[in-house]
């Protein structure tokens, strides 16, 4: 089946925007515009996008491309490992529908696609195919992340039998988000930090995208370093997740934040916290007069808080 008759249709109906827009065009520099006459112009573009997607639509069968889904794939195979507007994505499925095929791409087959949602790195309304061949795990991922999100409970249960299921593998946000179906769900894995649950995100580990955790182990810790983790989470946000000496912060690569104690515990400094202040690992270091791997966070691991220099 040639395309050459769709493409005919396209084309036409290009030449036929571009005239309607160049009559408008003229009538604002004539000085004879009216809001009237544009949105008829407007009207007659959204009727004339309509026929080209369908056009589209059309010419991709006569290409073997049976499906929106099917035209999405193949385009970003054509550029995998390169950031694709959304735009474009549209465009050559044809269907308004297109993000719901790229969410079944990744969810139902596997294909490891990011997104912002998933790896915030990326541009605004861009998406990236990360390998040429689907990935089984992924794609078992994202169907006991399904499987979680129908069970009962809460937001913050679901959370937690995910993590617990897939531990210690790393979860982006856009699954966390898909498996708790709450809006709060970062706020709910602050609790489960909270509560002693070995939660890593990339305040921890530099090499995680922001809102992207893992679930180290499943055991909890015990009452007297759950109480600290409250009080940890409570001077990071006070310091805005800021090293205090360098301004440093975690969306930095290499970027861990500890929490310090000004004056040392031995020399008669308490956890108040007015005698804490956050610090990245090499400001950290630096205080100590240490290697930036002979510090750790000294709310977290009181036994490792080194000796002053």
């Amino acid at each position: 089946m040639s395309a050459e008759p769709e493409l005919t249709k396209v084309e036409q109906h290009l030449q036929q925007l571009a005239a309607r827009i160049r009559t408008d065009r003229l009538a604002h520099q004539r000085g004879e515009a009216s809001r009237d006459a544009w949105l008829e112009t407007a009207a007659a573009i959204g009727s004339e996008m309509a026929d080209i997607r369908a056009a589209v639509v059309i010419a991709n069968s006569s290409h073997g491309l049976r499906s929106g889904k099917a035209a999405i794939l193949a385009y970003l195979r054509l550029h995998v490992g390169e950031p694709v507007h959304a735009h474009r994505l549209e465009g050559v499925s044809g269907i308004g529908e297109w993000a719901r095929r790229v969410r079944e791409l990744r969810v139902e087959a596997g294909w490891p696609i990011d997104s912002t949602l998933s790896d915030p790195r990326l541009p605004d309304d861009h998406y990236r195919l990360n390998a040429d061949e689907p990935d089984a795990k992924l794609a078992e991922a994202w169907r006991l992340a399904k499987e979680v999100r129908n069970t009962t409970g809460s937001g913050k249960d679901r959370l937690l039998r995910y993590l617990k299921a897939v531990c210690p593998a790393v979860v982006d946000k856009e699954r966390l988000s898909y498996v708790s179906n709450i809006q709060e769900w970062p706020r709910r894995m602050r609790e489960l930090e909270e509560e002693g649950w070995k939660i890593v995100s990339n305040v921890d580990d530099s090499s995680l995208a922001p809102g992207s955790y893992y679930l180290e182990d499943l055991a909890q810790r015990p009452p007297r370093v759950r109480q600290a983790i409250k009080q940890r989470h409570a001077i990071l946000e006070r310091d805005g997740k800021r090293c205090r000496d360098c301004g440093d912060a975690p969306d930095k690569n290499g970027v861990v934040l500890h929490i310090h104690h000004i004056l040392p515990v031995h020399l008669g400094g308490k956890n108040d916290d007015d005698n804490l202040v956050t610090l990245c690992r090499n400001c950290h270091a630096g205080r100590h007069s240490s290697s930036e791997f002979g510090v750790h966070d000294e709310l977290l691991h009181p036994e490792h808080e080194p000796d002053p220099a």
